[in-house]
């Protein structure tokens, strides 16, 4: 062999091993995205919720499902959120199109471990399927539909796996529980005094249409025909116990300008309120709910699930007059709603059976500004007014930590906000190593790198744009916290010349529309105390969606979503 042809078949056997690798799949995967995470379509297929629009009033006001007059629109799920992230209150939501691309060899990702590009080798359609779903109705419903689903693409016999994220992996554990719900819906012994054509109103909300059987088909007592054929369960920041933040936003709405955008905090309420599904979510594990306030001794720690508490204390379902359209229809929601919680409660206490061949749990913490407990004021006028939180580092901004954690293979993914988790890299990169390309042990993903600034070694950090949703032109704040880890506190001196830059980009684009070089706020900064501020204000840029981000050099180290919106006319 010719020393040119040596160098030609060199060259050609290390340009192979540069390509992307792309093992083959073993078994069909469904992918199945969170509340607010799937795209709700009418009937003309314009799409209502999943669009930047769907913030409006005129299309909001299309989600509710116990309207004051005439009949709910009907909405029919289409497809995840792949365009537009969306906010729902103090809940985000993030975009599944980086994960799917990533899955279906659309992108690819560094492996540092085996030092090459790896990439799925999935075909949507034909091994990777989204369960889209009707967030907006109960998970015990849309279980049943998870299972027809499940029979209309994965052929009888054949084993398949499951990536869920945030309340899909409530729905996947009712789908693989014999647990179901027992209301005047699923039970037909059961009474309630709702009319006749309330009731059906109340339950179609609640439960939406399942077929022949209907509500009562939801009510069968055995394991779901094709629940014992899930081989892998991955579950993203999956709130197993319910979340604050959820909560919060059925008693606050989605702040200020929505409020005006929608038309107030009550008519939002209004609309969520028609929702099972928020209800479902509603925080359950121990000292999340407190009569009280914040940081006081004399605070009352509730039953999670008080049903006086909620009804009463936080959402105000007896002020007089009932502030709500169809007042006893939702009324009876929320009653279904807490039953269910705790129902689901039971399906994790449960565990999943044995017929699962792996769960692998992902937990995003140390993200501060977790709100972690509901406090309501003593003597509260049911309408939000005195309600306040415990905040904490111990969650993803979204879940509390405690809520999302669960038996199975623990993933930790530091610092990673709710709707970046998905998105994120080091998740991809798992799922690879699990699905795609199994190896004998899978590392914990706990990221041990530190940020260190200022003398100090930050513990946890937070970047707020106040507000999140916002007019063009109006002034937004943006705020970054870090907290000193206490064995290694900021010093006052070094800080002085710490600079973070701050920097606002089109989602989805890599040119940036505005950044900028700040420098500690001293009126907000205490850094004896272990935290650093850094504060910039600017006027919101055009229509659309942005990604807020804190850089060091060239590393983000923390990201939020701002949305600007045109007033409606």
């Amino acid at each position: 062999m010719t020393y040119r042809a040596l160098m030609f078949l060199l060259a050609l056997v290390l340009s192979i091993g540069a390509l992307p690798v792309q093992a083959q799949v073993d078994r069909k995967l469904i992918v199945i995205p969170g509340i607010v995470g799937s795209e709700l379509s009418n009937q003309s297929d314009e799409v209502i919720w999943g669009r930047l629009s769907s913030l409006r009033s005129s299309n909001f006001r299309q989600l509710d499902l116990l309207p004051e007059a005439g009949e709910p629109v009907a909405l029919t799920p289409t497809d995840a959120l792949r365009e537009v992230p969306l906010v729902f209150g103090t809940v985000n939501v993030g975009l599944y199109s980086g994960l799917i691309d990533f899955l279906v060899g659309e992108r690819s990702i560094f492996d540092s471990a085996a030092q090459q590009q790896i990439l799925g080798n999935y075909v949507e359609g034909t091994d990777l399927f989204v369960f889209a779903y009707d967030w907006r109705r109960s998970n015990f419903a849309n279980a049943v539909l998870l299972n027809e689903f499940v029979k209309a693409n994965v052929p009888a016999g054949e084993q398949f796996d499951i990536v869920a994220h945030s309340m899909g992996g409530l729905l996947s554990r009712a789908f693989l529980s014999d647990l179901r719900p027992q209301d005047f819906c699923t039970d037909p012994e059961m009474d309630t005094d709702l009319p006749a054509a309330a009731r059906a109103a109340t339950c179609n909300a609640a439960y939406g249409t399942l077929g022949a059987q209907g509500w009562r088909g939801i009510g069968a007592d055995n394991r779901f025909s094709e629940a014992s054929r899930l081989h892998t369960f991955v579950e993203i920041a999956t709130p197993h116990q319910g979340s604050v933040n959820v909560a919060s936003t059925l008693v606050e709405g989605w702040g200020r300008l929505s409020q005006i955008l929608i038309g107030g905090k009550r008519e939002i309420q209004n609309i969520l309120l028609s929702m099972v599904g928020p209800h479902e979510l509603i925080p359950s594990y121990e000292n999340c709910c407190a009569v009280g306030a914040a940081g006081r001794p004399q605070n009352t720690v509730v039953a999670a699930l008080d049903e006086t508490y909620w009804a009463r204390l936080v959402l105000g379902f007896e002020v007089d007059p009932c502030p709500y359209a169809h007042c006893t229809s939702r009324r009876a929601l929320l009653r279904i709603g807490l039953q269910n919680r705790a129902l689901l409660d039971q399906v994790f206490a449960q565990g999943l059976p044995d017929t699962v061949n792996a769960n692998h749990v992902m937990v995003g913490r140390l993200v501060d500004g977790t709100r972690e407990t509901m406090y309501v004021a003593r003597g509260a006028a049911g309408d939000g007014a005195g309600i306040t939180y415990r905040i904490s580092a111990r969650g993803d901004g979204t879940v509390y930590e405690g809520s999302a954690l669960a038996d199975g293979n623990q993933s930790f993914v530091l610092r990673a906000k709710h709707p970046f988790i998905v998105g994120s890299d080091e998740v991809h990169r798992y799922v690879y190593n699990v699905l795609i390309d199994p190896v004998q042990t899978v590392p914990q993903m706990v990221n041990s790198e530190r940020i260190f600034i200022g003398g100090g070694d930050v513990e946890s950090l937070a970047l707020m744009a106040m507000p999140q949703i916002a007019g063009v032109g109006q002034n937004v704040d943006l705020r970054l916290d870090l907290n000193a880890d206490p064995a290694q506190n900021f010093d006052s001196d070094d800080l002085q010349t710490a600079q973070i830059e701050l920097v606002l980009t089109p989602y989805g684009a890599e040119a940036p529309v505005w950044q900028l070089s700040v420098g500690l706020n001293e009126g907000l900064s205490f850094a004896a105390g272990g935290l650093a501020v850094f504060t910039a204000s600017l006027p919101a840029p055009a229509e659309g969606v942005y990604l807020v981000s804190a850089r060091i050099g060239d590393r983000s180290i923390a990201q939020e979503l701002l949305h600007v919106l045109e007033e409606e006319s």
